[in-house]
Formats: structure tokens, sequence, C-alpha cells
């Protein structure tokens, strides 16, 4: 059964009021292009933005396969991400007074005539950049974010000159620049005195540090002349910036969507498949893939990897001679069969006895880029006394943690077995493989009563389901 999208439920946690709040997805989409763009603006900006807010959700929400928020693992985002401001329904009461209807209305009509849409590339939702004003052209991503993103290139953009943050001013006392960069520039001295471009020049002082000559405001004197005309006690003098006066064009870091832009094209009559076309190079304006009850992994790609295989002596065999690679086939293929139950796109490194070297398999996994590559295998230590089930996650992979966390919650309660903990390993295909990648010991081999275990057909069932069980828990809430 298809979950109906107005019944997507999306979670938000509010540092403002300590609060978490849950809102149907529609809503909260509402109450984010409130907040991101100026209600004045024309219905074919807005929609632009409501298509970007929509996007956003549909990339980041654990519901469509999103990592969530980074800080608060049970919410989908939260309003310390300043890119993505959010205000809720209840402040814009207040916010707007007596015009709140009229401009619900306005906000409502343009989620309404974009519903569904998300912007794609390749069929996968993208970064929704935006800022303001990008002051005369947009910027590629690497120069922002050193990373090459096709579709965050540099556009020109005339259309953003009538934004008020065109140009800006601003003042800075030599104190607060010292302290906003943590430095400390050179102190006021007579002999000395940095280039200013544009203003204080060619600068040329004796051996006693008195000013021969130099060049201000592209015009040359001596020292001698601007001891004079400024009234000067010596030609031994030197100057210190005191107030820094910036000018800047535009604002914000000019990544893709220029709103001020978006509004002036939307006057000059583009309509939105228009405007986001112009600062989104190569993308598709799509409806989203819904989330679906008995399809709660649609959207997922796995990478399921049965360790082992073929002539190669590596893996391990039980005290009653159980193969370990045998094992992992088993279970391997249960996983993907489970897996592709629930609405997942699954590649296996392998479906029969054969030997597939390492750099193979995590040469298939680059390649796909699947969102997990889970490796099966079964554990061994010399005291056979020793049993339980372990994942093991390469350094730095948040990710894979908190889905070993999981699965081993799901394996422990599942097969009875004790759970050993998730722990960061330097294996090398966890380490070469360029996505999150977990390390799955199901049981230990090595231990009588859990090889015994292994041989069951049922248990390996029970193995396989709860791996796939762990990772719905990773994708939802409950």
């Amino acid at each position: 059964m298809e979950v109906q999208y107005e019944t997507v439920k999306i979670r938000i946690y509010d540092y403002r009021t300590e609060q978490t709040y849950e809102r149907p997805m529609d809503e909260l989409i509402k109450e984010m292009v409130a907040a991101q763009m100026p209600i004045s603006f024309e219905i074919e900006a807005l929609k632009a933005q409501a298509i970007l807010a929509r996007t956003y959700i549909v990339r980041k929400a654990k519901i469509f396969g999103g990592e969530g928020c980074p800080q608060q693992r049970e919410v989908d985002f939260c309003s310390c991400e300043n890119a993505r401001n959010w205000v809720s329904k209840e402040t814009w009461k207040t916010i707007w007074g007596c015009d709140f209807e009229k401009n619900w209305e306005k906000i409502d009509r343009v989620v309404q005539e974009t519903k569904n849409q998300i912007v794609t590339i390749s069929n996968k939702a993208i970064d929704p950049r935006y800022h303001s004003t990008c002051g005369g052209a947009t910027e590629n991503s690497e120069r922002i974010e050193n990373n090459k993103i096709i579709y965050l290139r540099k556009v020109l953009c005339g259309y953003c000159q009538e934004s008020p943050e065109w140009r800006e001013v601003k003042q800075l006392t030599l104190q607060e620049v010292e302290e906003k960069l943590d430095v400390r520039l050179s102190a006021l001295s007579p002999l000395k005195g940095a280039a200013i471009e544009g203003v204080i020049e060619d600068v040329e002082r004796d051996e006693q540090g008195r000013i021969v000559s130099l060049k201000i405001g592209g015009k040359t004197f001596t020292g001698v002349e601007v001891m004079g005309l400024l009234g000067l006690n010596s030609t031994r003098f030197g100057w210190k910036t005191v107030v820094f006066q910036f000018e800047t064009q535009g604002k914000g870091d000019g990544l893709g969507l220029c709103q001020y832009g978006a509004n002036q094209m939307a006057i000059n009559g583009k309509k939105v498949d228009e405007i986001l076309n112009y600062y989104y190079t190569g993308i598709q304006i799509k409806e989203f893939e819904k989330p679906s009850i008995n399809k709660p992994l649609q959207g997922k790609i796995f990478v399921v990897d049965a360790g082992h295989g073929g002539d190669n002596q590596e893996d391990v065999c039980g005290p009653t001679g159980l193969r370990e690679k045998d094992v992992n086939l088993s279970i391997g293929r249960k996983l993907a069969a489970l897996l592709r139950e629930a609405g997942a796109e699954v590649y296996e490194t392998r479906t029969e006895d054969i030997y597939v070297p390492l750099s193979k398999r995590a040469e298939l996994a680059n390649y796909i880029r699947p969102n997990f590559f889970l490796s099966i295998h079964q554990n061994d230590f010399a005291n056979p006394n020793i049993s339980g089930s372990q994942i093991y996650y390469y350094r730095g992979d948040k990710d894979g943690e908190a889905l070993a966390v999981d699965i081993l919650k799901k394996l422990s309660r599942k097969l009875g077995t004790a759970d050993r903990g998730a722990k960061i390993a330097d294996f090398y295909i966890l380490r070469e493989v360029r996505i999150s990648a977990l390390q799955i010991e199901v049981a230990y081999i090595t231990n009588r009563e859990e090889e015994e275990k292994l041989k069951d057909e049922d248990f390996r069932n029970k193995a396989a389901d709860a791996i796939v069980k762990g990772l719905i828990q990773y994708y939802s809430y409950q």
C-alpha cells in the first residue's frame, strides 16, 4: 500500500524552543517557503523556492532514504541549519497579523501548483542550494565546497541588480577586524606603513626611515611635499588603517538559485521551469517517488557482499567443519532477496561459490555508489567460548556506525546472540570502499553452539531478516 503524500510526516527540532515538531510535508513546505523567500515575490519565483524546499526534504528526510539531522538523530533536520530556514505557521500568524490569511493563501497556491515536484539529476534529488543575491554571476561549486558538482555551475546573472542587497557598505574598526579574524596587525610606527593598493603605493624611504617619495591615489609626491600639504611634523611618518570600509556586491555564497534574480525573471514572464533550468545546469524537474508501506526500502541501493568464496582458504571452519564461505553465501543470498522484496535495488559481489578478489568487490561498490555496502561474515576466536554478533565500520563513518547499532539490536533480539558492539576496523574492504560499509559478523563459527545454529536454515533466514529490519529501523523512527 502506497503512503499518501499528505500523510508523510517530517520531524524538525527547533533549538529556539528546544522542542521537536512533526509536520505534514505540504504544511512544512509552506512554512519553509515563508521563511526562505519574501512573500512579496512573484508567484513563479515562490514556486521555484517551493520546489527547492521539497527537494531538500526528499533528499534529507529519513523516510526518503536521507541521513536525517546529524545533530539530532531522531529528526529529519533542525533549525540550526541556517541555509534551510524554517519558521512555524503559528509564528507567521503573529508576524503577519491581519495579512496572514492573504499571505498563507498565496503560499498554499505555490505549493499546490508544484505538487510533488522536485529538482533531480540522474533521477536523484539535487542539493538545492540557493542564496539571496548573486551580484552578477553565480559560482562554481568547487570554489565554495572544494567539490565539483555538475549542476552547480557558474551562470551570468544581471537579473538581481534591483536587489536591496546588490551593494552594501560596512565599516569595521581595526580592533573589530583583529578580534573577528583572530589576528594582530602591526603597531603604528613613524618608520612603517604598508602599501595600500590604489591608495598608498611605491613607498621609498631613506636609510633613516624618512619618506623620499610615494604615490597617493596614483599621484607621486616627495616626502617633503606630503609633510607640508598634510601638516605633518616630519618626513618620518607612517600610517595605519583605523577603520576599514568594506563594500560588497550581492549576498550569499553564490551557489545555485539567485532569489532576487529568480524574482526578476518571473517579473519578465519566465516560468518556474525556465528559472530553475537557468540556475541549475542539466537538471530535470520530476515528481518524487512516494514511500510505500510494503516497499520501505524503495529507492535505496545496496551491495551485498558474501565474504570469501571459491578455492581461497582465507575463511574459517567451525569445530565440526562448517565452512564460513558457505554460510556467508547462504545468508547473503537470503539478504539480497529480502532487500529486493522491500523495494531496494541490490547488487551482489557473488551468487555462487567462486573467489572474488577484495579489489574487485571494492571496485564494484565504488562504481555503483550504493547507500551501503554490506559484507557478510562469521567471526572466529582462539577461545571457543566467545560468542555473539559484532559489526565493524571504518573510522569516521558516522552513518555506518549508526546503522551498525540498529542492525546489532535486531540480530541480538532475533537470533538470541550477545550484542558485542559496533567497532572501528581498518579492514581492506572497509578502507577501500568509498561509501558507508559494514562488515557484519553474524555469529562466532568457532563457538560450537553458534556453529550448530549457523547450520540451521531457519537461523540463517532470521539473520537476513534481522539485517533488513535493522535497515528499515535506520530509515525510520520506530
